[in-house]
């Protein structure tokens, strides 16, 4: 199998990490492989905003959580409530990836910069885990207000499309989870 293939096959969501900061190389090889990812028209519509400050991480959790006790959906809010769940599962590194809602597919250019972190990470040797409560929370005025009392800023007019969790995995590589085969339709 090629290498490629190999790393797209192992790359799981790490959700336990060693409090190493993530070396100044591998962040550089993972930002490369992030700005390699394709976009719409070549608008590379995107900023990436990352975060390696413990407390500034502490504190952003603290208030991605309240997006998951906030939410409807009540599995988030379960999860929520367990008093050992991390939002970014203590991770040392946080990446968001902000882009101009005007550009023709920032989500989609965002998401995929991303894609490219993520696999980028896995065969460094690294974990990672995407987050979906960093969207949440900033999607709400609350979030908003909070992003910036933090003092963690995007261009003006950008909004976070994608975030992830990265770092030195504490506990051996996860199992592969089943996968669907049935989500599959081949029109000959």
């Amino acid at each position: 199998m090629n290498e490629t293939i190999a790393t797209i096959l192992k790359r799981r969501s790490v959700r336990a990490y060693r409090p190493d900061p993530v070396a100044q190389p591998e962040l550089d090889l993972m930002l490369r492989a992030a700005r390699h990812a394709p976009t719409a028209m070549n608008q590379q519509p995107w900023h990436f905003t990352v975060i390696g400050n413990p407390e500034l991480l502490r504190k952003l959790e603290e208030h991605c959580k309240s997006a998951f006790l906030e939410s409807t959906n009540e599995a988030l809010r379960e999860i929520a409530k367990q008093e050992e769940f991390s939002v970014f599962y203590h991770a040392p590194m946080l990446v968001i990836i902000s882009g101009d809602p005007n550009a023709l597919a920032a989500q989609y250019d965002c998401t995929l910069a991303m894609e490219n972190m993520l696999l980028a990470a896995t065969s460094l040797g690294l974990g990672s885990c995407w987050t979906n409560a960093v969207m949440m929370y900033y999607a709400t005025e609350k979030g908003k207000a909070k992003f910036r009392e933090l003092g963690v800023t995007f261009p003006e007019g950008y909004r976070p499309y994608a975030a992830a969790a990265f770092g030195y995995p504490a506990a051996e590589w996860p199992e592969t989870p089943p996968k669907k085969s049935e989500c599959v339709t081949l029109m000959d």
